[in-house]
């Protein structure tokens, strides 16, 4: 399974580390690259846009700021979403409101994309130890072939 990974900030950055931990390699997509490289090397590259990063997975991983930096990395001119194959599944863990996750998913049917909203509960420290809570709406299916990757990041 190709997996990526899009916002590596303080809770991002952790969960993409914990992925890695875990054995799995990342192509991951940060607007400033620096915040990317402690992850580059033999289980990590870098990706210059979100655009190039959905050709090259199977499964995306957000964890953005706001919904508008959600909908800029989705949707933009560089946007993913255009870019992932039909039935990759996108996994955001950003926190926004019901009513734009519905949104995003409509926009990844449309696309053929499955769309799984994990927003999570914790901070740094718990994103550092692989103990973040997620709250996730999915269907079963697509539940199940994530949970091994949301177990490498969170405990329940």
């Amino acid at each position: 399974m190709n997996i990526g990974f899009i916002g590596l900030g303080i809770m991002g950055s952790r969960m993409a580390a914990n992925l890695q931990k875990h054995g799995n390699s990342l192509v991951v997509f940060n607007r400033t690259r620096a915040k990317a490289e402690p992850l580059l090397g033999p289980c990590g590259t870098f990706s210059d846009s979100p655009a190039k990063l959905a050709e090259q997975v199977d499964v995306l991983f957000t964890m953005l700021a706001h919904p508008g930096a959600v909908e800029q990395a989705a949707l933009g001119a560089d946007g993913f979403l255009s870019h992932l194959r039909p039935n990759a599944l996108w996994v955001d863990c950003s926190s926004v409101n019901p009513s734009f996750s519905k949104k995003m998913a409509a926009e990844a049917a449309r696309r053929e994309v499955h769309f799984v909203d994990a927003p999570v509960t914790g901070s740094a420290a718990p994103a550092a130890e692989g103990k973040l809570i997620f709250w996730v709406g999915a269907d079963t299916a697509d539940l199940e072939r994530i949970r091994p990757l949301l177990l490498c990041m969170g405990n329940k």
